[in-house]
């Protein structure tokens, strides 16, 4: 048991650097590429990834990114955070580690840019925050899919509001107000196996002349590790990058 301690620490730090190296921006594209983002009344627009009946799409995140002359503000009050709107039939859950926490949180990042005295939260020009994230254990669940390959199976939207600060240093009371989509596409099916029937042995595949058949390895508790790394491992990983 004490090798199979190190066994899985040692698998964890690999896990971890793997699903650190998956993150990945995805794509802006021109709203027109698709109906969809219209009848949505997208005008931020990204393509996603693609997703197949089962799989989890966690570990969200998205970026502030001012490109603006001046500093921007945002305020809590006016932020709403992302849905996933489900289309082509497909069925989407939320999944949560626990009812006591909500699916997406305020970043530490973005917390440390609160102004005391001005109760608002204010990102310079030409910086870059991320600034909310999806809780841990948190994610969308294709539960159900029908939709063929490369067809639309959903959108993750919401709405962002940014006020500028004027050269007096108030915020404009006009809003730089957005509406971030990023739609996601049918991916292949994962085959199905067939078990076989109860008490029947699985068919073995013989070994090549001259080989000596390799034994199967014994049932141990690092099986239950290796469930949980595969369950860890289907989810999904991006973040948004959004042009303020």
């Amino acid at each position: 048991m004490k090798n199979f301690k190190h066994i899985v620490a040692s698998t964890l730090i690999v896990l971890v650097a793997t699903t650190n190296a998956s993150y990945a921006a995805v794509d802006t594209v021109s709203c027109e590429t698709d109906p969809a983002f219209a009848a949505n009344s997208c005008n931020q627009c990204f393509d996603g990834w693609t997703a197949a009946e089962g799989d989890n799409k966690g570990f969200l995140t998205d970026i502030w990114e001012n490109n603006s002359d001046g500093s921007q503000v945002m305020y809590k009050e006016e932020q709403s955070m992302p849905k996933m709107i489900s289309l082509g039939g497909a069925s989407w859950t939320e999944i949560k580690a626990s009812d006591s926490v909500d699916f997406w949180q305020y970043t530490p990042e973005f917390e440390a840019l609160y102004s005391d005295s001005d109760e608002w939260y204010v990102l310079e020009a030409g910086k870059t925050v991320t600034w909310i994230e999806s809780t841990l254990g948190s994610a969308y669940q294709l539960s159900s899919n029908t939709a063929a390959e490369g067809k639309n199976i959903g959108i993750l939207a919401y709405d962002v509001w940014v006020h500028n600060i004027l050269a007096g240093g108030d915020p404009a009371i006009e809003t730089d107000t957005h509406r971030e989509c990023v739609l996601i596409k049918s991916g292949a099916s994962t085959p199905v196996v067939t078990p076989n029937e109860p008490g029947t042995p699985a068919p073995k595949t013989p070994a090549a002349p001259g080989e000596t058949p390799k034994a199967l390895p014994e049932t141990g508790p690092e099986h239950i590790f290796l469930a949980l790394a595969a369950l860890l491992l289907g989810f999904g990983f991006f973040y948004l990058r959004k042009k303020a």
